[in-house]
């Protein structure tokens, strides 16, 4: 199976949603909420494959995500056909005084943490009601103590939900150059897990000052994140539902976006006919 490839939707890209290597597409809901909006999101066109991917559910906080977010989420499902919902594993904001940190924060990898998120990942799911929801993998440039590493961490929470896995293939490649890991041991994990799945592919680039590697939605896909989903695929064996291409800012030439996505079906498709491979073992 092909999955459905596009990208997150941004204005700059609106001009080439047309192309006909894109098939679907990623609305932000922070992007999307606008109450004097009159028009579909997504606009005319209808896609094959509509997600919705918001930004503060803070899914690895204490207290469960806030109806009214959700309620303003499901607006924006109702309104643009969308067939999925995602968010991040990990927290924005802080629990007693609600006060937003303006990033992603990753739990620690406990066992109080992971009946935290368990919790509030089926309330998620119950809102929804049968609505494919996917936890996305972030990066991090620090880890809590806990008793798991991430990939137990987050292999329990897959099995537990049964919520589907957002593999954001740009920062599992950052976390294991940053924290001494196997990328494609990692995926390896985890994969076989989850039940269905979605992938984010994005930029990145080192950073000599820090001394870290840095996932970036302003830089081109490296030849290594590129390796990596090829892989996953692979592994995931029709698996994967979705794929979008992340994008928010350094914006590409007309040529450009049109060639970033066009290598992401190429790849797909390649996989899937059995043409490519490529795999480490």
């Amino acid at each position: 199976m092909v999955p459905a490839i596009g990208y997150g939707i941004r204005k700059e890209n609106r001009l080439i949603l047309d192309d006909p290597a894109i098939n679907g597409v990623e609305i932000t809901f922070e992007n999307a909420d606008e109450p004097l909006r009159i028009d579909r999101f997504v606009g005319w066109r209808d896609f094959d494959y509509v997600s919705l991917h918001g930004l503060e559910m803070s899914i690895a906080s204490a207290d469960l995500v806030p109806r009214s977010y959700l309620e303003a989420m499901q607006e924006i499902v109702e309104e643009n056909g969308v067939v999925a919902v995602s968010d991040h594993l990990g927290f924005t904001r802080d629990t007693v005084h609600k006060v937003g940190m303006g990033h992603f924060a990753p739990p620690p990898f406990s066992l109080a943490a992971l009946g935290a998120v368990c919790r509030n990942v089926d309330h998620v799911q119950k809102f929804f009601d049968g609505l494919p929801f996917y936890l996305e993998n972030i990066a991090y440039m620090f880890r809590f103590k806990g008793e798991m590493n991430e990939a137990d961490f987050l292999s329990k929470v897959l099995s537990r939900t049964g919520c589907g896995w957002l593999l954001d293939v740009t920062n599992v490649y950052a976390n294991a150059q940053n924290h001494g890991y196997d990328a494609y041991d990692f995926i390896r994990q985890v994969v076989p897990v989850a039940e269905r799945m979605q992938m984010h592919l994005a930029g990145g680039y080192f950073d000599h000052e820090a001394n870290a590697y840095i996932d970036s939605h302003s830089e081109p896909i490296p030849d290594e994140v590129w390796n990596l989903y090829r892989f996953a695929l692979e592994l995931a064996h029709g698996k994967v539902d979705a794929v979008f291409i992340e994008r928010d800012d350094n914006f590409p030439t007309e040529d450009g976006w049109r060639s970033e996505v066009q290598h992401a079906r190429e790849i797909a498709e390649a996989v899937s006919a059995g043409t490519l491979s490529g795999a480490e073992s």
